[in-house]
């Protein structure tokens, strides 16, 4: 079974919701139906004012790449928007407030998710504490559990963290990245990290037979026009063949993380033959490359991370301005990139290492961190402390 869209939607009847808050009230004797201009007129003003609020659509695209992550993942049995349309709660026990999204984990828990954007060069996530009290009476109401997923614009993660983790401070919650960090519960929702060996590379090779010159500009210099003749995707310099290892490479390669740099080969005479654009994880120093050497592989970004990355080039501009809100998730599609049954092999040219991270036990501020689990499980990886990656290659 896999995760499909349920209810389409149709614009006709999605509407109506609108005219209720267009209109509000009956005026006098007229007829609802009269009122379209009015109603046309109401919904345009609110929907000028929202276009041009860049925070406001920069919070809903935030929610929707929270959406399109965990259909992507593939590993829950269910997703909702929650925080839509009326409800009314009896007040004795004070405020209610419906989190963004409903989601039930495919052992049957519910979650209740409150999404939040940390904008650029935030370095703590702030809640209101009336916010997060009325969000967990509301869970509470509904038999669920809360949890708040949390963007991290600046370094493009995600973290999905209990209420119980925030300090308080006044009028507010406050949790620094650090901690987010420690608490993050995205293996909840399929969320792992992939390690592989470097370099990625996609070579373009020249058809030397189809070279021409088209203008000689003297002291020998001249203009040559290529065609190409053929491409390969290697790993680690190994020529990758296999279809579904090609595309797990190309995802990798457009969206992983590691920098890109092109290298012109040429051959004995200085004509162009091969054109690479090589990818690779960032060394610092040389302890990080022999690091790197040493355990044959080096991380790229959690898959969650990957995806909202892609999501962003998808609905953004280069220049990063806004033309559309959201992008229809391809359901699994990071499940089916490295599928559980990737290891049964043992020939990949592309040898893959998938990690989950889970919080300590005690994910307080003074927690050393989380832990990650290799699978095929045969050593758990904690605090940097390198283990065995087992058979899975």
């Amino acid at each position: 079974m896999a995760l499909r869209r349920g209810r389409k939607g149709n614009l006709g009847l999605e509407v109506m919701p609108l005219i209720e808050l267009a209109l509000p009230a009956p005026d006098g004797q007229k007829l609802l139906r009269d009122r379209h201009t009015e109603t046309v007129t109401a919904i345009s003003d609110a929907l000028g004012e929202t276009l041009g609020n860049v925070s406001r659509l920069q919070g809903w695209q935030t929610q929707y790449a929270f959406e399109a992550v965990v259909v992507a993942l593939g590993a829950v049995r269910l997703i909702k928007t929650e925080d839509a349309g009326l409800f009314y709660f009896d007040d004795a026990d004070g405020e209610l407030q419906p989190p963004d999204f409903r989601i039930v984990l495919s052992d049957g828990t519910r979650l209740l998710v409150e999404v939040k954007n940390v904008a650029p060069k935030g370095r703590e996530a702030k809640v209101r504490a009336k916010d997060m009290a009325a969000a967990q009476a509301y869970t509470q109401a509904t038999a669920g559990r809360l949890l708040y997923a949390l963007f991290w614009s600046e370094m493009g993660m995600w973290t999905l963290v209990d209420p119980s983790v925030f300090s308080d401070a006044g009028s507010k919650k406050r949790l620094s990245f650090i901690d987010a960090v420690k608490a993050n519960e995205m293996h909840l929702l399929g969320d792992a990290m992939l390690a592989s060996e470097p370099p990625l590379t996609f070579s373009v090779i020249m058809d030397r037979d189809k070279e021409q010159v088209m203008e000689r500009l003297g002291n020998g210099e001249e203009t040559r026009a290529f065609t190409i003749g053929g491409v390969e995707l290697l790993s680690a310099g190994r020529v990758i063949t296999d279809p579904d290892e090609k595309k797990l490479a190309w995802f990798l390669l457009l969206h992983g993380g590691w920098p890109q740099t092109e290298k012109p080969r040429f051959d004995d005479h200085g004509r162009l033959v091969q054109l690479d654009y090589i990818s690779a994880p960032e060394t610092p120093d040389e302890d990080a490359a022999r690091q790197i050497a040493e355990q044959g592989f080096a991380f790229f970004a959690t898959l969650s991370n990957l995806y909202t990355l892609r999501f962003l080039q998808a609905i953004t501009t280069e220049e990063g301005n806004i033309r559309a809100l959201r992008e229809e998730p391809e359901p699994a599609l990071l499940a089916q990139l490295v599928p559980d049954d990737y290891w049964a092999r043992d020939d990949h040219v592309l040898r893959i290492w998938r990690f989950r991270l889970h919080p300590t036990k005690d994910a307080s501020r003074n927690s050393t961190g989380p832990t990650l689990h290799p699978e095929p499980t045969v050593a758990q990886l904690r605090d940097g402390t390198q283990g065995s990656p087992g058979s899975a290659p």
